[in-house]
């Protein structure tokens, strides 16, 4: 499975004056805890690259304002209505780790030395600031994990065939539903739709349809598995 990275900001593309601002701009950062909400997550997961433009927009259009603190706060206001001030704390918060703790790596460095300073230095104070976790250690964290109280639902996850939406799409595909064989024509109960499905190929010896009981043949056995289950619905 693919880790989805914890948002972050990309300071090696700010450069050097980005970083100044972002130094600037902020206060004192401040003792926080699981301060983004489950809106939060949702956009941060879906609309990351839109995030991260309007942290750099914001940035560089309030580098002469006389107030740059209330001026980085009302643009992100705007920016982005739909983030909680609690949530927009974290990244400030984290801004402000980033330009004391990797200043250089993040100015004149690779992005690759950028991303490796930040996730040595400020990224699990921004994960318990915005209150990320990865509970069930699938290696998806709450960030988008639709279920991270179970291992196997996570983005991208392969359906597991117990009605469960394993790959967070918002959809029960066929790979998630739950198996139900002796449903042979599909209208997820087994009835005497079903019963006369399988007599109609009663006697089927090769590449039959209707072997319920898996023994390669459709027979009395068939008939006597339809019948166990009749009246189920799946």
């Amino acid at each position: 499975m693919s880790q989805k990275r914890l948002y972050v900001m990309n300071f090696s593309s700010f450069g050097v004056i980005g970083l100044m601002l972002m130094a600037l701009s902020l206060t004192k950062p401040s003792a926080s805890f699981a301060q983004c909400n489950a809106s939060d997550f949702e956009l941060l997961c879906n609309e990351g690259d839109m995030v991260n433009d309007a942290v750099f927009d914001c940035g560089f259009s309030c580098f002469l304002s006389s107030d740059i603190t209330a001026c980085f706060a009302q643009c992100i206001g705007e920016s982005l209505p739909q983030m909680s001030e609690g949530c927009v704390t974290c990244f400030a918060e984290q801004s402000t780790c980033v330009s004391n703790n990797c200043f250089f790596a993040c100015a004149f460095g690779s992005e690759a030395d950028c991303e490796a300073c930040v996730a040595q230095n400020c990224q699990s104070n921004f994960e318990v600031c915005a209150g990320v976790v990865d509970l069930d250690q699938d290696g998806e964290s709450s960030i988008c994990d639709c279920n991270d109280g179970d291992a196997s639902v996570y983005p991208g996850a392969p359906g597991m065939g117990e009605g469960v939406d394993n790959d967070c799409d918002g959809v029960i595909s066929d790979e998630e539903a739950v198996a139900c064989p002796l449903d042979l024509d599909g209208d997820l109960a087994v009835t005497v739709s079903d019963v006369l499905t399988l007599l109609s190929e009663f006697g089927c010896a090769q590449d039959c349809n209707n072997d319920v009981s898996g023994d390669g043949q459709v027979s009395v056995a068939d008939v006597l598995a339809l019948l166990g289950g009749y009246g189920m619905t799946c």
